[in-house]
């Protein structure tokens, strides 16, 4: 029962880190903010973003 309880706990901590990962994600991508994962810097966008600029570019 003892190992269980462990692996239980194990999970939790992993689902609850992989939520509050997505939280920060959502977060960032909301605010227009880059994510800074360790040193790497990275902008979120959506496909309409996306393709709206790409379409601005290839017009200019």
């Amino acid at each position: 029962m003892e190992k269980f309880l462990e692996n239980d706990a194990f999970f939790t901590g992993v689902a609850l880190g992989l939520f509050l990962y997505q939280q920060k994600v959502v977060a960032a991508h909301r605010a227009r903010e880059p994510l800074i994962i360790g040193e790497d810097l990275y902008y979120l966008e959506t496909g309409r973003e996306r393709l709206e600029r790409a379409i601005d570019e290839i017009c200019r």
